[in-house]
């Protein structure tokens, strides 16, 4: 896919289509747990609805695999709000392009709900001395390269409410089997 032709890459400025959790199969946020509940983390970013096809989470996470992507790497526990379950998830599947990210790396994690998998990519500053997130949309972009070189198809974007530094703007990109 030609840098250009990203979606990510040049969104428009149209009103959020989903701006609660309650508003969609997708997650809106990945959620790390605290003394009083859950708080949000980071925005989902990459959605790919998969209801209509005999596709799920085992095949987005082949594709990670089969471009040497770690599906165990060492990061924190997150979880997603389930709205039919009401109750919050564990991440059900993670990768990285490295197992620890001593000098950064691109990261994910996943759930499947409702038919739909919602996916948080995002590219961490080095392991020490004080790790954190670098970029949502260079990680976003790297995503859709890599679904788009798979034969999937990179189906533009969708807006929800969950912009967040340091750099997203609440475009999801949608991709399909």
């Amino acid at each position: 896919m030609p840098r250009d032709r990203s979606p990510s890459a040049a969104p428009d400025e149209r009103e959020p289509a989903v701006t609660t959790e309650d508003d969609s199969p997708y997650a809106v946020w990945q959620y790390k747990p605290t003394g009083d509940g859950h708080v949000p983390t980071s925005p989902i970013n990459v959605v790919f609805p998969l209801a209509s096809s005999d596709r799920g989470l085992a095949d987005v996470m082949a594709v990670l695999d089969r471009v040497g992507w770690r599906s165990a790497p060492i990061e924190y526990v997150r979880y997603a709000w389930h709205r039919e379950r009401e109750e919050y998830e564990l991440q059900q599947a993670t990768a990285a392009e490295a197992f620890y990210g001593t000098v950064g790396r691109r990261h994910v994690r996943c759930w499947e709900l409702e038919g739909a998998v919602s996916m948080q990519a995002h590219e961490d500053t080095a392991a020490t001395p004080n790790h954190g997130i670098e970029s949502y949309r260079r990680a976003q972009r790297r995503v859709e390269y890599l679904f788009d070189d798979a034969g999937w198809t990179v189906d533009g974007t969708v807006r929800f409410a969950n912009e967040k530094s340091p750099d997203h703007d609440g475009h999801v990109t949608v991709i399909r089997p």
